[in-house]
């Protein structure tokens, strides 16, 4: 039974197993500290089939260490797979009866001995604190708390047995009473604490005390007084609770019960972090320690869920995650990494967990901090351990300033990164270690966003075949990424193909109500409305933007990018007949500009959409609108110009895209000299850094050559159309802008009586439409949700081309090898 009024702030169930002896611990212990021996020495076939008859491991346990490529691989998956098996009686024992017993010949014997006596003569010391669980001081540098002497006991009541440990807090608005949970071996193992009764006389609290109790775990497990006056600020979305409870479908449910599971945590977490900024808390307390912070953090599936909160408490001035930072950031500055162990690996994941949180949520400035104190303490140590941790966080570093679009911090940490790679490849089992799928998708992200496709796309096909089968998360990122590339390369039918299999894949492995999935969809809706630009587009526009709504219940960027692609969309359809593709890039804009900082270089993706639309809209508005909505668009176009030419220098694709915009307005404003002036920059800036038959590049020829046929300046307007229509490479697909450029070329050469010439071309333009179809196959939301074929597999067709040219470069080698033998 459970006190009114009382938060039971409890240990996240998800970290360790439940029960763990000490000498689990320290046989756990055993391994890390030989793990490279282990490593390089191990040949794991001698071993497994005795632990698969003790049932230490298992089929799926072998299957997942025979994925290793290398001996030293296998051996350090099997070494990461042991401490895993707590459960099992005798593991340790097991393992070790196995390499006096292997199979094989006297030397592998012998190897397998000397590893024996290797973790035989490891000596493991106790802990003299177990109060820590990230400290890496000793017990004596712990402040502990203050025991005021036991209440008197009176001669008329009977003798009872008094509990230990009743702590007394008291300060100027506050007093109240707190007993402090055992710190027996019961507790170290993580047993559930005994919650007292209300009724429960052998506790000297008044009712009106134990009604008001919460029980904080952290450093400390401890019972403190609620204040008397706290009124939580969180607001309940109730109109978002309601929608999701009078819905039939599966999923609704399934989010209804996650969303109350989060607001339970978030209500907990609100009440600690008024209770230890009212100095309630007992001296020494940390909020990054506390469990529900832990529960938080080790929600990852989650994370989407609690914005709204967050959201909703900094409009009342209480920034939470400022305050979990602030916390981690002093219990790092105090961190000894050079005595390792298991107190360093969980600060460095607890530290990995609350940058992914803060990085999502959009606190980039947040997550350098955590990750410049992470770096700062590893840097500290040299051991093997600690250069894992650094290379994985320096390509998180890479990952959420990405996100941020701060591309020079990416290089930055792209030759840390690459550094130390370097230095864990040439260690003798190093080159098994390194987990390189998420460091190439990132390279690629930013190879592309400098207008680099071709580096961008070497990239991501090295990422798509490093990363690992069993990580789903980035098998997402990686085909997300390549929709991308391949759509930046014209390749529309594998970008296709990539599009469908990055939702298929996000829908099975994360359902219809997580970010990824989103995140999918968003970039199934760029590659639409770049190529397909037909009506299924729309509608799975639209079904992004309702699932975006329904999964974050608040705005953030992911609904921001929704509403835009659901504009472009309309936009690139023509749906005119209503205003709806001018109110969804309105509203993208207004949220962005609500939730990024001034002139952050992310706000150009949403000003060239608005500005697009406004464009469109001044054609269908009376002419006294016309001119107040082409000089709005201008300025948004200008905005964007500016912001880009900051981020990414002047001489940018980027740049010359925001130019084309620019230049297109000023056109339709009658501003002919300075649109004029603007697409001729636009065409110096691709040519330096465009390939010369890079369809931006030609697009871009494409627009100047129109507006000097508009204008009357037809040979101007021939030159230009006749070297797009020479340079576009064939895609196997119909392109319809340069179908218009044929059109426009033959027309306006018949307006200047080359008649001969404009012939010639109208037999180019047959063949072109012959080497290049209608593809006009529909993707519809059924094709999206179809059950996906394992990826492995669906590497394997998808390059099926690189597997026939492998095929035929070594049927040539065995020839000319067999040639050689006979010679």
């Amino acid at each position: 039974m459970i006190r009114r009024n009382t938060f039971i702030l409890e240990q996240p169930k998800v970290e360790e197993p439940v029960v763990m002896s000490g000498k689990d611990r320290q046989n756990i212990m055993r391994l890390r500290i030989n793990r490279i021996a282990i490593v390089q020495e191990l040949r794991v076939e001698y071993i497994l089939n005795y632990l698969k008859d003790c049932g230490v491991i298992n089929e799926d346990d072998q299957r997942k260490i025979d994925m290793g490529t290398t001996p030293s691989d296998k051996a350090r998956r099997l070494v990461d797979l042991l401490p895993s098996k707590t459960h099992i009686q005798d593991w340790y024992q097991s393992f070790r009866e196995a390499l006096l017993n292997p199979e094989g010949g006297p030397e592998v014997k012998k190897r397998c001995k000397a590893m024996v006596e290797f973790l035989d003569n490891t000596v493991i010391h106790r802990p003299t604190s177990q109060n820590s669980r990230l400290s890496g001081s000793d017990a004596s540098s712990m402040k502990l708390p203050h025991y005021e002497p036991l209440p008197m006991i009176h001669d008329k009541e009977p003798r009872k047995s008094i509990p230990q440990n009743v702590l007394n807090l008291e300060s100027e608005r506050h007093k109240g009473t707190v007993m402090a949970a055992k710190e027996d071996y019961t507790a170290e193992k993580g047993v559930r604490d005994v919650v007292p009764e209300r009724e429960d006389k052998m506790i000297p609290w008044s009712s009106d005390q134990m009604d008001s109790m919460t029980l904080v775990k952290g450093f400390f497990q401890q019972w403190v007084t609620t204040p008397d006056n706290f009124r939580s600020l969180i607001q309940v979305p109730e109109d978002h609770f309601k929608r999701l409870q009078e819905s039939s479908a599966l999923e609704d449910k399934e989010q209804l019960a996650a969303e109350t599971k989060t607001l339970e945590k978030m209500r907990k977490l609100e009440l600690v972090t008024v209770m230890a900024r009212r100095k309630l808390l007992p001296e020494g307390f940390e909020l990054c320690m506390c469990d529900v912070v832990h529960e938080v953090l080790f929600d990852k599936d989650n994370y989407h869920y609690y914005f709204k909160y967050l959201k909703n408490l900094e409009l009342s001035d209480v920034n939470l995650m400022v305050d979990v930072v602030s916390s981690f950031a002093s219990i790092m500055n105090n961190m000894e990494p050079t005595k390792g162990g298991v107190n360093m690996e969980q600060a460095v994941k607890l530290g990995f967990n609350l940058i992914d949180f803060v990085a999502e949520y959009g606190y980039f400035t947040q997550a350098e901090v955590i990750m410049t104190v992470l770096l700062m303490v590893l840097n500290k140590s040299q051991n093997m351990d600690t250069w894992m941790a650094k290379y994985k966080g320096l390509v998180k570093l890479m990952h959420f300033r990405n996100m941020n679009y701060d591309f020079q911090g990416v290089q930055m940490a792209y030759n840390l990164s690459n550094e130390l790679m370097w230095k864990i490849d040439m260690m003798s089992f190093g080159q098994d270690l390194v987990d390189k799928g998420e460091y190439f998708i990132e390279l690629s992200t930013l190879m592309l966003e400098y207008g680099s496709a071709n580096a961008s796309f070497g990239y991501i096909q090295k990422a798509m075949k490093e990363v690992k089968t069993e990580d789903p998360a980035n098998i997402v990122h990686a085909l997300c990424q390549a929709v991308m590339v391949y759509s930046a390369k014209w390749s529309i039918k594998r970008a296709e193909t990539l599009a469908v299999e990055a939702v298929q894949q996000a829908k099975e492995h994360f359902g219809c109500r997580h970010p990824l999935y989103i995140k999918a969809l968003l970039h199934f809706c760029h590659f639409s409305s770049e190529f397909k630009q037909d009506q299924p587009g729309v509608d799975v526009a639209k079904h992004t933007l309702d699932t975006a709504k329904i999964v974050y219940g608040c705005e953030t960027i992911q609904l921001a990018l929704a509403h835009r692609a659901l504009a472009k969309a309309l936009l690139v359809v023509q749906k005119f007949d209503n205003m709806d593709y001018h109110y969804h890039a309105t509203e993208a804009l207004r949220m962005a500009r609500g939730l990024l900082p001034d002139k952050h270089p992310m706000l150009h993706l949403f000003l060239h959409t608005s500005a697009s639309a406004l464009q469109w809209k001044a054609l269908h508005s009376s002419k006294d609108l016309q001119n107040s909505t082409l000089r709005l668009a201008e300025t948004q176009a200008i905005d964007a110009l500016e912001i880009v030419a900051i981020h990414y220098s002047e001489i940018s694709l980027c740049t010359a895209r925001m130019c084309v915009l620019l230049g297109q307005i000023k056109s339709k404003m009658d501003m002919v000299e300075e649109a004029d002036e603007l697409l001729h920059r636009a065409i110096i800036y691709m040519k330096l850094c465009q390939p010369e038959n890079s369809n931006y590049l030609l697009l871009a020829m494409a627009t100047l050559a129109t507006l000097h046929k508009i204008f009357n300046k037809p040979k101007e307007a021939v030159n230009l159309f006749s070297h797009v229509v020479t340079h576009v490479d064939s895609s196997g697909v119909y392109l319809k802008w340069v179908h218009v450029c044929y059109d426009h070329l033959i027309n306006t050469l018949q307006s200047l009586n080359q008649n001969k010439e404009a012939d010639e071309f109208q037999i180019q333009l047959s063949q072109w439409l012959r080497d290049n179809p209608v593809y006009d196959k529909q993707i519809t939301m059924e094709d999206l949700t179809a059950k996906p074929e394992p990826f492995s597999k669906f590497l394997d067709n998808f390059n099926v081309w690189e597997k026939r040219t492998k095929k035929v470069l070594d049927f040539a080698k065995r020839v000319v090898a067999a040639g050689e033998d006979k010679s």
